[in-house]
């Protein structure tokens, strides 16, 4: 069963730059605690410019309470808390959604 886990962040245009930059960064360390495919995704048309979606993907829900089990322990979710505390009101999590391939 494929997971699909987004992130929706919104910002200001140099909030969102951060999420662009960090996303860059991040996507190899979430890649090292088990996640797959890494992406920001931007609106190019339409709505939702001051917004920014990040996924990840997993093989199933067990791979992804391990890679939740790693990261919320890690020195990187650490510092995450901590960027996001100094950033707020540019940038800010809007929370994250778990998604199952249904077909």
């Amino acid at each position: 069963m494929l997971i699909q886990v987004v992130t929706t962040w919104e910002g200001s245009p140099s909030g969102l730059e951060k999420i662009v930059e960090g996303s860059k960064q991040a996507g190899p360390i979430h890649e090292s605690m088990g996640a797959k495919n890494p992406r920001l995704w931007r609106a190019s048309s339409g709505g939702d410019v001051e917004q920014a979606y990040y996924s990840v993907e997993f093989d199933s829900n067990e791979a992804y309470g391990k890679y939740m089990d790693e990261m919320m322990n890690s020195e990187w979710w650490a510092g995450l808390s901590k960027f996001l505390e100094d950033e707020y009101p540019d940038l800010k999590t809007l929370g994250t959604d778990v998604y199952y391939n249904a077909i």
